[in-house]
This record gives C-alpha cells, sequence and structure tokens, in this order.
C-alpha cells in the first residue's frame, strides 16, 4: 500500500511539474512568435509541441496528465464562456495525442517498448506523426464544435508545420542543453 501511494504521489507531482512547464512554454511561445499566429490556436511555429513530444517520451502518462491540465487551464476563458465540451476535448487531444502515438508506434515495432536506442530517424518519424495526428484531430474537433471561425483545409498545413518546427527546434534545444551540461572524458575526478 505504502508503494501505491508513493507512486501516486510522484505521478501526481510529475504532472503538475509537466503542466506548469508546458503553460510556461506556451506562453513563452505567445510572447516571442507571436506575429506567426496563422489564426487562433495555430502558429506557424508552436514551441509546446516540442515539450508535448518530451514530456510524453520522457514521463509517460504523468506528461499526458500534465499537458491536459495545462491546455485546460489555458483554456479557462472557453470554459468559462460555456464551452465546457470544447475545452475538456481539446485538452484531451491536446494532452493524449502524443500518448496515442507513442502506443502505436510501440504496437507497430517502430519504436522499442522502453525506448531504449532511439535513434534520430525514430524521434524524426514520431514527431511527424504526432504532428500530423495531433493537427488533424484538433481541426476536426474544431469543426465539429465551431466556437470559432477556423476552416478545417486552411488550418491542418499551418497547425502540422507550426508543431513540427516547434518540436524539432525544442528537441534540439533540449540534445544541445544535455550535451553542454554532459561531462567531457578529458575532465579528471577530485
Amino acid at each position: 500500500m505504502r508503494l501505491s501511494i508513493r507512486n501516486a504521489a510522484e505521478a501526481a507531482v510529475l504532472g503538475l511539474i509537466s503542466a506548469v512547464l508546458f503553460v510556461g512554454f506556451f506562453r513563452l511561445n505567445d510572447e516571442v512568435f507571436s506575429w506567426l499566429e496563422h489564426s487562433q490556436g495555430v502558429n506557424w511555429i508552436f514551441l509546446p509541441a516540442g515539450f508535448r513530444v518530451l514530456l510524453v517520451l520522457g514521463m509517460g502518462w504523468p506528461g499526458c496528465v500534465g499537458i491536459f491540465l495545462g491546455n485546460a487551464y489555458l483554456d479557462l476563458e472557453n470554459f468559462q464562456r460555456g464551452h465546457w465540451a470544447l475545452t475538456a476535448l481539446t485538452a484531451l487531444v491536446s494532452g493524449f495525442t502524443p500518448w496515442l502515438v507513442l502506443q502505436f508506434m510501440k504496437r507497430r515495432r517502430m519504436l522499442e517498448a522502453n525506448l531504449q536506442n532511439l535513434t534520430h530517424q525514430q524521434l524524426l518519424n514520431f514527431t511527424l506523426i504526432y504532428a500530423a495526428a495531433n493537427a488533424v484531430l484538433h481541426q476536426l474537433l474544431w469543426a465539429l464544435i465551431p466556437v470559432h471561425n477556423h476552416q478545417l483545409m486552411l488550418e491542418i498545413w499551418p497547425m502540422f508545420v507550426g508543431d513540427v518546427i516547434g518540436a524539432l527546434i525544442m528537441l534540439y534545444a533540449f540534445k544541445g542543453l544535455v550535451h553542454l551540461l554532459k561531462p567531457t572524458s578529458n575532465s579528471r575526478s577530485l
């Protein structure tokens, strides 16, 4: 019993950390790339897409829950306007699409179950499949619940491109940061 409470507490903390990171990078993206917004909710560069990839690959289910919570928080304005279904479904699509893509790729043996030996090609494939699924699901949802004016075929491509570019920027930035923090082989231990 003690172990399951500990696991639940760790998952809750990881979920909250994920939510804060997602909201923070959403706000950063809004500040830096607002001039590249194609339409409401669709950006030509969307850094949080990279965080979706990193959080789901790194944390799994708690990362998905964090993205869901972060997205729900960001869409509270829609919720307060009476669009609770749109808010909840958008958060579900945002949080769980990368996890569904991950499960799909594992079942099709496109990725190892434990994600060891993840290659650049596999990561790129994951990013492309995730970005396509995310763009299609968001646009279908927004077409089914038309709260704001979205044109399905005109919005899918900028969202796909924005998710791919944002994810690649974040992934390579993360890779560079890990490389910078990695101890060099010629440093001596004290």
